[in-house]
């Protein structure tokens, strides 16, 4: 009985550290990330705007969610520093993902447009993150998987245990 409770404090401790981790991960991929959401009727803008160093970052990324897809007629477009559009793409799910090039450092924009009836959306850009960042949120995930593989490891072992001591 003792071991078991040895073992279910280790997984029980396994599964702490990686929700810690999972936590501390996202904190480290989104804390450079700019958000903002809003209504986008027809003729409407939102815009996010984000100063990128292009010595520190070489690609930057962006999102968007479109919430209540209806109808919406939806666009997505990347701004320079020089207002040079760099990408655009016609946005025919509710969420899309992209990357681009940071060319040169200053201002970038996320510019959604919208030209049908008005919907709920949200956008978010930023520098790319960093490849340790992004193992950090992997190693997380595994460390929760092996806490819960282990823990109904500890309840198999505590069953076959009690039915030894049983017969």
């Amino acid at each position: 009985m003792k071991k078991s409770g040895l073992l279910l404090a280790i997984v029980g401790g396994l599964i702490g550290v990686g929700i810690i981790l999972s936590f501390y991960g996202n904190y480290l991929l989104f804390e450079n990330l700019i958000q903002d959401d809003g209504d986008v009727g027809l003729g409407e803008d939102l815009i996010i705007e984000i100063e990128l160093d292009s010595t520190e970052t070489r690609t930057g990324i962006y999102a968007v969610q479109i919430i209540n897809v209806k109808s919406a007629t939806v666009t997505a477009k990347i701004l320079d520093p020089f207002d040079t559009e760099l990408e655009s793409h016609q946005l025919k799910d509710e969420l899309f993902e992209g990357f681009f090039d940071v060319t040169t450092s200053g201002t970038y924009k996320l510019v959604i447009e919208n030209k049908e009836e008005q919907v709920k959306i949200f956008g978010v850009i930023g520098p790319q993150p960093d490849a340790w960042k992004k193992s950090l949120d992997d190693f997380s995930i595994i460390v929760l998987i092996i806490g819960l593989v282990g823990m109904v490891g500890v309840v198999i072992f505590t069953v076959i245990s009690r039915k030894k001591s049983i017969s």
